[in-house]
């Protein structure tokens, strides 16, 4: 764990390790909790994997178990653990002491998707643990946006997103494929996703948007 004024680091395993998360949990939420703190503001949960299954055929136990438990069922576990820190109705809304540009009001809570999650704009088939591990992010994201509707009134919300193809290694394989000007550096990526961050208000909540700030439907 590394500590400065300004950053703290706290390891967990989001794979097949759900006490490593509660741990977590437990040591940030003196950063949260405390009689002095703010409430979380920005949450993002990007794990990924993918396994790029072209039939039925290519597809095994293994794989599939290790799709949805690092693409679904860890940022479900983190939500469980890391949710409670989000503000609550009573919380004063957040206004940024400085620019009120660089922080939406509202808390968001980001999950990683992708546009292969969406079931209508499926017309090519294939990648079908990637498919259906980042379709249940869509169905789960949009749960928890009405959980915290109920739990925190307009103080918080929650959203799926879409990068992009972006230069990782999760992508490598397929970069010859993609267009030059649709590859994105990770920091072009970051910085279109910021964009999309700070136009949302609350009629976003639940949805799923690509870098453009376009909802990508179910």
């Amino acid at each position: 764990m590394k500590n400065s004024h300004l950053f703290r680091e706290v390891g967990l395993s989001i794979y097949a390790d759900e006490s490593t998360i509660s741990r977590a949990a437990e040591e940030a939420k003196s950063m949260f909790q405390s009689p002095t703190a703010n409430p979380l503001h920005l949450a993002f949960c990007m794990p990924g994997i993918l396994h790029p299954e072209k039939s039925p055929s290519q597809m095994n136990h293994t794989d599939l178990i290790e799709t949805f438990a690092i693409n679904s069922i860890g940022p479900m576990l983190v939500f469980k653990h890391f949710s409670p820190f989000l503000p609550g109705k009573k919380n004063t809304p957040f206004q940024s002491q400085t620019d009120s540009s660089l922080l939406p009001t509202q808390a968001i809570w980001l999950n990683m998707s992708a546009r292969v999650g969406s079931i209508s704009d499926n017309n090519l088939g294939g990648w079908y643990s990637y498919r259906a591990s980042k379709a249940a992010v869509n169905s789960f994201t949009k749960s928890f946006d009405l959980y915290l509707q109920t739990r925190t009134g307009g103080n918080a919300m929650a959203i799926s997103y879409h990068p992009g193809t972006v230069k990782t290694d999760l992508s490598k394989e397929y970069w010859a494929g993609v267009p030059k000007e649709k590859l994105f550096s990770p920091e072009f990526a970051v910085a279109k996703m910021w964009e999309v961050i700070k136009g949302l208000d609350l009629s976003s909540r639940g949805k799923c948007f690509d870098w453009k700030a376009d909802v990508i439907l179910p």
